[in-house]
């Protein structure tokens, strides 16, 4: 006699495996790392993006081995997440650099500071011929 709780005969859908879950998260998470943290965007409050992304896209990758080969969705999502947890490093030192040389009397400061004074009055919107 056959053994029919094995087979699935198209009545349930076959779940994958949970490590290519893990897997897609990996990608996924170190796709948006790489967006967030990796482009300059104009908010400071994305900074820190690429580097919570990037380590959760390391951290699923990890997991999704479970003691067998990492998968090619795995591989990708590894280094995609390693690219971003870098340049989440690579920006947040860029930005600590920026400010801490913004605060300095050297020409670089002072260099920092009317480039974003200009960048700031370009951006504000024109004030009416009677203000």
């Amino acid at each position: 006699m056959e053994d029919h709780n094995k087979s699935n005969n198209g009545m349930l859908p076959q779940l994958p495996p949970a490590g290519s879950f893990l897997a897609y998260w990996s990608v996924f998470l170190g796709g948006l790392g790489l967006v967030s943290g990796c482009l300059p965007l104009f908010s400071i409050w994305n900074l820190p993006a690429g580097l919570f992304f990037g380590l959760g896209g390391i951290i699923c990758a990890v997991l999704s081995k479970r003691g067998k080969p990492f998968t090619q969705q795995a591989q990708l999502g590894l280094i995609l997440s390693v690219i971003a947890f870098v340049c989440g490093i690579l920006m947040a030192l860029f930005v600590i650099f920026v400010y801490d040389t913004m605060d300095s009397n050297s020409p670089l400061g002072q260099y920092f500071r009317d480039t974003i004074e200009t960048a700031t009055q370009a951006l504000m919107p024109p004030k009416a011929p009677g203000e």
